[in-house]
């Protein structure tokens, strides 16, 4: 993201302090930014691991180590920003991957992984004998994390906090995938940056496809909230989409009955390689930027759905389009590197 973008959404009560201003009034860095991690002990999330962060800044998010190291509540200076869904926190191990099963374990959430190997629709790939079946959106956001560290202290002048963790996509006789991720935040900055190495540690090439599946609802979104990018090439997904493309920047009041839609984007990147999309709230001034790293994340999927009970806007930075052209894959031995941030401010 552009430093003039960022530099926006930081806590200027913090800036250019560093430990020794703070040791003269603190015993403990804890009393303004820390991390929590439990277990869920009801309903079908019985037995999840979650990591709550405060960055002390006004930013609040909770991690979900056995769901894919997603991320699913989240809060902005009070606000709540994710959109959730009636299923509430449901462990992995409840996963139906078939069809449309993915969706009775989805929490919704601030961000979902959506892969490695398929994302979309369910679709049936004849040409793998083994697993041909591939449900919606994949399996990687209901695989559990292993080698998770969380890291809080002091780095440059800036208290950190890191969470790390690798999540494996693996089969017998088929796909070894590896996902190392890496999550990120800071005292004093309003800002969660991820980033993913995926590696193929298999003897094969393997088809890859990922989403970052970022939604936010109501109040970080309401009626009148617009989106901003620099001017772009918008591609609607389907006939709903199309009627709509008018009005893809636009939240509309809620309705009883609506089609969601879906708009292709290609933004423009810029000197470093990057490309991002505002979301501006009318109504009580917050800003969320949702920024990507084009060199293996060239698009941006939205998803619109103001609906009764299900008011939602995603932002998806992805590798893939409406289209079987896009094939991606991953040779053997090799990793691909992805870099998403998400920032909030007035």
């Amino acid at each position: 993201m552009p430093d003039s973008e960022s530099s926006k959404f930081t806590d200027c009560n913090s800036v250019g302090k560093d430990w020794q201003h703070y040791r003269r009034y603190l015993a403990d860095m804890e009393q303004l930014v820390y991390t929590r991690q439990s277990t869920l002990d009801q309903g079908n999330g019985r037995g999840e691991r979650i990591i709550e962060v405060n960055n002390g800044s006004g930013l609040s998010f909770t991690i979900t180590p056995d769901r894919g190291m997603d991320i699913v509540d989240a809060s902005f200076k009070g606000i709540p920003l994710a959109f959730r869904t009636p299923c509430g926190y449901v462990r992995g191990g409840k996963f139906e991957a078939e069809n449309f099963g993915w969706l009775r374990s989805w929490p919704g959430g601030l961000l979902t992984t959506c892969g490695l190997r398929h994302v979309g629709p369910p679709v049936t790939d004849t040409g793998d004998t083994l697993d041909p079946v591939r449900g919606l959106h994949g399996r990687i956001s209901t695989q559990s994390a292993e080698d998770v560290s969380v890291y809080r202290g002091w780095n440059n002048g800036i208290y950190e906090i890191t969470i790390s963790g690798i999540i494996r996509e693996a089969m017998m006789f088929g796909e070894n995938l590896r996902l190392r991720r890496t999550i990120r935040t800071a005292f004093g900055t309003n800002t969660i940056s991820l980033d993913d190495e995926i590696e193929n540690l298999g003897h094969r090439p393997e088809p890859f496809q990922i989403l970052y599946h970022c939604n936010f609802g109501y109040p970080a979104i309401m009626p009148e909230s617009y989106l901003e990018a620099e001017e772009h090439e918008v591609i609607p997904r389907d006939k709903p989409s199309e009627d709509e493309l008018a009005n893809w920047k636009i939240m509309p009041e809620s309705q009883e009955t609506i089609t969601e839609q879906c708009f292709l984007h290609k933004i423009p990147d810029d000197a470093e390689g990057w490309s991002q999309m505002k979301v501006v709230n009318s109504h009580n001034k917050l800003q969320i930027i949702v920024s990507y790293d084009t060199k293996n994340l060239p698009n941006m999927l939205q998803w619109k759905l103001p609906e009764y009970g299900r008011y939602v806007l995603g932002l998806e930075p992805t590798n893939i389009d409406f289209t079987d052209k896009v094939i991606n894959t991953i040779s053997a031995g090799n990793k691909i590197s992805t870099h998403i941030k998400l920032s909030f401010g007035f």
